[in-house]
């Protein structure tokens, strides 16, 4: 974990509280910090949960939730102990090492499977650690509410700690929604903590530092960060495939399959109910590029369409691309996220016959 020594000794010193968020872009490596926390510290008593399996589906079912909890689990249990405990739940079943939970008629009740993961792990002298990786996907439950859970394992089980991953907006507002008085986790303390794309400096010292490992003295850090920006998952893809391939090759190849990403996202984004209005997000994500204000997007808006449209339409279309991470402000401006989105939005349409709406 480069130049995070920080963010690792805030997570460490947090791995006891009830609830700790992290925050931070898709690929700035919020999951990778975890990991190496979590694998040093608390090896054997973590279960991971990635929410990222949901990213291109509509919904997330029940029994979607509960198979990730079950894999998560599986992929980790090796405590007779603990299986036994969660035996003696109804809508469980157990098969030598390996747990099952039903999710139909006589389906599996959350609380109890933390309930019992608690008691285990206050008779091993543990805190258990349940991880909810980019937990903005369960914005799309259907079913079934995750923050009563929550808040009832926060204020009753003393021996497991949550921590929950995201983007900042999606997470906080929309899920688990710490400001709004209705919300079952309002008034809850947490511990936040912030992950941010590299600056240059740190983007090309990153670069130096990993190809040095394998003995390469490497000068065209300062190329890539140019042509990559900070975002330390493109910038680990480059150097794997610069490993294994030409330097213009491992750039343009990196590039090519950010960008093809970066449109899934967008499109995902449309997806979702969105794609009467996808002319004007895209637009709006055009104008952004090199920053913007608010008054720079609702003219670029009516410019498009020839009339005026109301600033609550603007607000909300600003709001949804916020929310969803595909814009982000910075004091009064609005700017992208990624530096590679410049590319990815160019051109792009996810619906050839969009049409524009003022249901945004």
């Amino acid at each position: 974990m480069f130049d995070r020594d920080d963010e690792i000794e805030k997570l460490r010193a947090s791995l006891n509280e009830p609830l700790v968020v992290v925050f931070g872009l898709r690929r700035v490596g919020k999951s990778s910090l975890i990991k190496a926390v979590l694998n040093e510290y608390a090896p054997s008593n973590y279960f991971y949960i990635d929410l990222r399996r949901f990213e291109e589906s509509g919904y997330v079912s029940y029994r979607d939730f509960v198979k990730a909890l079950e894999d998560s689990i599986n992929a980790r249990v090796r405590s007779r102990r603990l299986l036994s405990m969660l035996s003696r739940i109804r809508g469980v079943s157990i098969s030598g090492f390996r747990v099952s939970f039903s999710w139909g008629r006589d389906r599996v009740m959350l609380a109890d499977i933390l309930d019992s993961i608690n008691d285990w792990a206050g008779d091993e002298g543990l805190r258990a650690i349940i991880v909810l990786d980019e937990a903005q996907e369960l914005v799309k439950a259907r079913g079934f509410n995750v923050l009563p859970v929550l808040a009832y394992a926060y204020d009753n089980l003393r021996n497991l700690t949550f921590i929950i991953t995201g983007s900042e907006f999606r997470v906080f507002t929309k899920f688990l929604k710490l400001n709004d008085p209705e919300s079952p986790l309002f008034g809850r303390a947490y511990v936040s903590i912030t992950l941010k794309p590299f600056n240059e400096e740190q983007a090309v010292e990153f670069l130096r530092r990993g190809f040095k490992e394998h003995g390469i003295e490497f000068d065209r850090a300062e190329e890539v960060y140019e042509e990559l920006g900070g975002n330390p998952g493109w910038l680990t893809l480059f150097g794997y495939r610069a490993l294994r391939m030409g330097f213009n090759e491992a750039l343009n190849e990196t590039r090519r399959e950010a960008v093809d990403l970066i449109r899934r996202e967008i499109c995902n984004f449309i997806n979702e109910g969105r794609h009467l209005a996808e002319r004007r997000y895209l637009r709006i994500l055009e104008v952004c590029v090199s920053g913007c204000r608010w008054s720079t997007i609702k003219m670029a808006l009516e410019a498009m369409e020839g009339r005026e449209l109301n600033n609550s339409i603007v607000d909300s279309l600003i709001k949804a691309l916020l929310d969803y991470s595909l814009l982000i402000k910075e004091g009064n401006t609005y700017v992208l996220p990624d530096k590679l989105m410049r590319d990815a939005v160019i051109g792009l349409r996810c619906f050839v016959n969009a049409v524009n709406s003022d249901n945004v």
